[in-house]
């Protein structure tokens, strides 16, 4: 992870989240980069990504950027990480094992009351995803490279809300679903 840019720090993760201050960062860090990847990226699209990254990296981040990064990046990045290493926490790979960590004081969370929990901390991480992307929008012109992605790079998704139905439609069909989609034949 030595050369990955990470848009947050570990006193955030701890500080924004119910992860107890003693859970090692080496535990958390390819969980919240894996968030950075899925839900962070994704938003802001390859070229503000990489103009983030390369400010970070230069120790020149300012302005709007900075605040992008600071006050909207962070609190939707801490939630994600939180929501990817949720399921893990518990277990330990170790030697070809896998283990379950069992505490003396406490009682483990039936399956039920896991996903309840991890819901609950996705619907946290949406709601600061969406003020992310609501930022950016009210910004634009603080951000050109937010509209300048092309050929194979990440398009700025705009949508923070996932309800478990893709009903996007294409960039090619700009006009809507018709009944024609049903009726036309498939060809291929």
């Amino acid at each position: 992870m030595a050369n990955y840019v990470l848009f947050v720090s570990e006193n955030k993760i701890k500080d924004s989240t119910a992860i107890n201050g003693n859970v090692d960062v080496e535990f958390l860090l390819p969980y919240i980069k894996v968030a950075q990847t899925k839900y962070i990226h994704t938003k802001l699209g390859t070229d503000l990504y990489e103009k983030l990254k390369a400010d970070i990296t230069a120790s020149t981040l300012t302005g709007a950027y900075q605040t992008l990064v600071d006050d909207f990046i962070g609190p939707s990045l801490v939630h994600w990480g939180f929501y990817e290493c949720l399921p893990f926490l518990r277990f330990k790979v170790s030697n070809g094992n896998i283990y379950a960590k069992t505490s003396e004081t406490g009682t483990a969370l039936s399956t039920e009351e896991a996903s309840s929990l991890r819901e609950e901390v996705r619907n946290t991480a949406e709601f600061y995803t969406q003020r992310l992307i609501d930022y950016i929008k009210n910004n634009l012109s603080s951000f050109p490279e937010y509209s300048t992605n092309t050929g194979a790079d990440i398009r700025a998704d705009r949508d923070a809300y996932y309800s478990g139905i893709n009903l996007e439609i294409g960039q090619e069909q700009k006009r809507g679903i018709t009944i024609d989609n049903f009726l036309t034949p498939d060809l291929s």
